[in-house]
């Protein structure tokens, strides 16, 4: 057999025989075609990859791009399947959301469709569904945490919308998780007429886009973490101020043009001091997350049996360390707000598990009603304050309703407060001086007490009934208190220096519980005394009862300083509080005084049995007895017929100020004279 072999650019065929060179060069030649075209193909396909990958690649970074400047998750989404679709040339995407609550995948309203009028049927049944774990195609998605495909929807069991999907001619599907963490927080399926074919690039790009929506999962979640905590108390879970603030203003400007239809319950506990004093404040927080849940109950509750037709919506806030605010939207009659206070105060005063010997929680709340005449809702909220003090003030467990009377009497204590402030700031007070009367000694004048008036601008001279309560609550009368230490001192210190008198009169001063407590009290008192250069032995301070046991042991320590420097005490109101032998012995006084209730009661057998029982009590224990009050001859002659030590009141001489009863310092024989007669007729 003859072959040729044709020699390009020759022009020539040369014949060749059948030889071994010419098929090893045959062979050869077929090789290298071979080889040529193997590369050509590669060299194509590599063409076409690289168009694939920068296709690919384009689609991630416009979505990379489009995630980074979402706003939220759902635009996110809508973005997402927008995309996808359009550079796949797939017909429908749709995205699904996990519900934390019910774990099912939830349609967000997120979807694209080319031809959204072809497909409107399968939209509908799509955009908006629930698929629980394992349920359909997102539910399979979100069962295994993995992507799923369908060759062939219209034969698919497990696809639920098979029948509107083979009407819409839908063919072949796919679905990709997207991933918080290890959660599955959002599914996004597509759907093709054509046959869809998995494929690996495919998969691995959907996988990035997933990275990038969970980011925008995160960040979503981190913000609303944030917001969560700037509205919240971190404590209980409800509403901060803030929060209150916000829906208490959208409430408000919801209301119709008389501004009835909020109520407002301000919920101050009772006896949450003590619990955290007694048990530390881990247990104070754990009784707070207890009321708060408690609460809720109560509005739970409340909506429930108070709606009868009328929408109620209520919320709660925890507004300061152991006070609530709950806030009800809606017509309330004051029969179901009264039910609804009842309930509180039931559910509040309930045993604690926590506290084993029970904690004594109580409830003050005030109530207040929106109006016309408010212009807010933190006016509102200012008046059920308002009651809620008044509560306060009235007990524990109590609830009052805010009204005008009340508001009256608060602006006027509030208009008080301010007016201190400026008494203060202007030293407008003055001292005024009552004398005492020493019985043992011819009923010579051996003291005074020193009290304290206010020289108001308008409304004259006031005394302490008038302005006192307001200074002791708002916490002025430690100015006042020491105002008047160092005053008292002064006036005294300066009697002494232009009298020569051997028996120089004492001054009796007052001290408040709160200047009582002060931690500097007794370095005070020192300063004073000092700085007036009185004599200590001149100076008595007089303590109430309250005060004094309230603390025993360092009642004790501050009246056993102070005396040793000479300083006497006196124990006021005795017999009013809570007298006990066993305090009383282990307190340092030098003399009682006899509150001016019992002597004014004297016409009553008990009440003369009290004060000589009284008499007896303080001259066992070696202390003087100073009756307040006495205002008739009789109370007069039969105190000292009882063997009282000293008297003070207006048969002797009524307040006034340093000049005048200075002045009164004399022996007045009328008054030292007791016959046999006068005791028996005062008796």
């Amino acid at each position: 057999m003859t072959e040729f072999l044709h020699t390009p650019g020759s022009g020539k065929d040369l014949v060749i025989g059948q030889s071994g060179p010419m098929r090893q060069l045959q062979r050869q030649l077929a090789r290298e075609r071979s080889a040529r075209l193997e590369a050509e193909a590669i060299a194509e396909r590599g063409l076409r990859d690289l168009y694939e990958s920068q296709r690919w690649l384009e689609l991630l970074q416009r979505i990379t791009d489009g995630a980074n400047k979402a706003r939220d998750v759902r635009s996110s989404l809508e973005m997402t399947v927008q995309e996808v679709c359009v550079h796949m040339g797939w017909d429908f995407g749709n995205a699904f959301l996990t519900c934390e609550e019910t774990g099912q995948a939830v349609g967000c309203d997120c979807w694209f469709a080319a031809h959204p009028d072809m497909l409107f049927a399968f939209v509908e049944a799509s955009r908006i569904a629930r698929f629980s774990p394992g349920s359909g195609l997102p539910g399979r998605v979100l069962r295994d945490a993995q992507p799923h495909w369908i060759d062939d929807v219209r034969t698919d069991g497990n696809f639920l919308r098979r029948d509107v999907a083979t009407d819409c001619a839908l063919s072949s599907a796919c679905a990709f998780p997207i991933f918080y963490g290890d959660q599955v927080v959002a599914i996004l399926e597509f759907f093709s007429r054509k046959t869809l074919l998995e494929h690996d690039a495919l998969v691995t790009v959907m996988a990035q886009i997933g990275i990038q929506l969970g980011r925008v999962v995160e960040r979503e979640r981190a913000q609303q973490a944030l917001l969560y905590d700037a509205l919240h108390d971190n404590l209980t879970g409800l509403g901060n101020r803030v929060l209150l603030a916000e829906r208490s203003s959208a409430a408000f400007q919801r209301l119709p043009n008389d501004r009835n239809g909020l109520v407002a319950l301000v919920i101050d506990l009772d006896g949450f001091k003590a619990v955290n004093d007694r048990y530390g404040h881990q247990v104070g927080d754990a009784l707070l997350v207890e009321v708060a849940s408690r609460l809720r109950s109560c509005a739970a509750d409340f909506e429930v049996s108070a709606s009868l037709g009328v929408r109620h919506e209520t919320n709660i806030a925890r507004v300061g360390g152991d006070e609530f605010v709950l806030l009800i939207e809606g017509a309330v009659s004051d029969e179901a707000l009264s039910a609804l206070a009842t309930d509180v105060h039931r559910r509040i005063q309930s045993p604690y598990a926590i506290v084993s010997d029970g904690a004594g929680i109580g409830a003050s709340i005030g109530i207040a009603r929106s109006n016309a005449t408010h212009e807010d809702f933190g006016q509102v909220h200012r008046d059920a304050d308002l009651a809620m003090y008044a509560a306060k003030a009235r007990g524990r467990g109590t609830t009052v309703s805010f009204t005008e009377d009340l508001g009256q009497a608060i602006r006027s204590r509030a208009q008080l407060e301010r007016e201190l402030r400026e008494a203060i700031r202007h030293k407008q007070f003055t001292l005024h001086f009552q004398p005492i009367i020493d019985f043992r000694n011819e009923c010579r004048v051996c003291g005074f007490e020193a009290l304290v008036r206010w020289q108001h601008p308008d409304r004259g001279l006031l005394s302490p009934d008038e302005f006192m309560p307001a200074a002791e609550d708002s916490g002025l009368c430690i100015f006042i208190d020491d105002w008047v230490l160092e005053a008292a001192c002064t006036a005294i210190g300066r009697l002494h220096g232009d009298n020569e008198a051997e028996d120089l009169p004492f001054v009796s001063i007052n001290v408040t519980p709160k200047q009582f407590l002060q931690p500097h009290f007794v370095a005070r008192v020192r300063e004073v005394l000092m700085m007036s250069g009185v004599a200590a032995s001149t100076v008595r301070l007089e303590v109430t009862e309250g005060v004094a046991i309230m603390d025993a042991v360092r009642t004790a320590q501050i009246l056993d300083e102070i005396r040793a420097w000479g300083v006497r005490t006196s124990l006021d109101d005795f017999g009013t509080g809570y007298s006990s032998l066993s305090y009383l012995q282990q307190l340092p006084f030098d003399s009682l005084k006899i509150d001016r209730s019992f002597v004014t009661a004297m016409t009553d057998q008990r009440s003369r049995n009290i004060i000589k029982t009284i008499v007896d009590l303080a001259r066992t224990m070696d202390m003087s007895v100073i009756a307040e009050g006495v205002e008739t001859e009789n109370q007069h002659i039969a105190l000292m017929a009882m063997g009282c030590s000293m008297g003070q009141g207006y048969f002797y001489g009524r307040p006034s100020d340093a000049t005048e009863a200075f002045a009164f310092i004399r022996v007045d024989s009328s008054l030292s004279t007791i016959t046999p007669e006068t005791v028996r007729q005062a008796l």
